[in-house]
């Protein structure tokens, strides 16, 4: 048994193996971020590597080579829509601003029909002034790194799926356990953000919504944050139909449609399919959504969970540490 003395060391040792852990990702996150999410996603294709290779009794890197060149085709394929799309909004970049211009104007008079007097600054003067094409820039040069850390994970995940010889023994129930957990997370969310993207990608595409691909898979990725990823979702494409179709029924059925689909697949079928596998309580994935928020940026916030996972599964099986595992479940009691 633990004396106090002991106990009190093995927490000073780890909060400083906290703090320098963090340090290292903070400093390493252009290498690091690339290879998680290319090792989440090669545990979501790594099941059907299995699945194809017990039913075609093809050998192991046959289909391996098969299910990683399908991979690079689809990424490359949605690359060049998301392109198309983001050319599409440069070239009417002058008529963005037209719009804009003539949405604020319209909301000035609205404005003064009900009595509020805006001040003689000319509004659309300022907004005309605005360097949209210096944004694009801006815009394109972030797209650029992008697409750089995007082959960086294929990279990594086509070297993850060839190099993959044979599934992980059950023998090791540490690297089995977070395997199957990680998995079964990724590979459920990567479902139901599928679908919600899709199906807001037709409702925009049914109301001819500018760069309504981008949106749809805009929502994929969004959804994979959780508690305010769907929101983000909902609203990110309200700016572009309030300039197609300024406060019409068409802004409103969609807020609506779209909303609903977010909380019938995210609050209904997303919890049946996903069970209690994560064992994370609500309150530690929204603090550990900030943590990596803050470490890793927008990506360690789509991360949070899965990552926050791995760790829970590794506290719990050193003595020292358990009880921060229980913690983390929502157990303060203990088991």
């Amino acid at each position: 048994m633990s004396t106090p003395y002991e106990k009190i060391n093995n927490v000073c040792l780890l909060i400083l193996a906290s703090t320098a852990v963090t340090v290292a990702l903070i400093y390493t996150k252009s290498i690091l971020v690339p290879f998680v999410i290319a090792f989440f996603l090669y545990s979501i294709l790594s099941p059907v590597i299995s699945a194809l290779n017990h039913r075609l009794k093809w050998a192991r890197v046959i289909v391996s080579v098969l299910v990683a060149t399908l991979f690079v085709i689809c990424i490359t394929l949605i690359s060049i829509f998301i392109v198309n799309s983001l050319n599409g909004f440069f070239r009417d970049a002058a008529q963005y601003k037209d719009r804009i211009v003539e949405f604020v104007a319209w909301l000035r008079t609205t404005a003064e029909g009900f009595g509020f007097r805006i001040q003689d600054i000319s509004i659309e003067t300022y907004i005309k002034k605005l360097p949209f094409f210096s944004m694009a820039g801006n815009i394109t040069l972030a797209a650029g790194a992008f697409l750089g850390n995007l082959l960086l994970v294929i990279v990594f995940v086509v070297f993850l799926l060839i190099g993959e010889t044979a599934s992980i023994s059950d023998d090791n129930n540490l690297i089995s356990q977070t395997k199957s957990n990680i998995s079964r997370y990724v590979a459920t969310k990567f479902l139901t953000s599928l679908v919600t993207g899709i199906l807001v990608f037709i409702l925009l595409l049914s109301f001819r919504v500018e760069m309504a691909f981008l949106f749809g898979v805009l929502t994929i990725l969004f959804n994979f944050i959780p508690n305010i990823g769907s929101i983000i979702a909902t609203v990110l494409p309200l700016p572009v139909i309030l300039l197609q179709f300024g406060f019409g029924w068409q802004l409103w059925v969609v807020l609506a449609v779209s909303s609903t689909f977010q909380f019938v697949i995210g609050n209904v079928i997303e919890p049946k399919l996903m069970g209690e596998r994560m064992d994370l309580h609500p309150i530690t994935v929204l603090l550990f959504l900030m943590f990596w928020g803050l470490v890793w940026g927008l990506p360690g916030m789509f991360l949070a969970v899965p990552i926050t996972a791995v760790i829970k599964i590794i506290l719990s099986r050193i003595e020292t540490t358990e009880a921060i595992a229980e913690l983390m479940a929502g157990r303060a009691g203990g088991k």
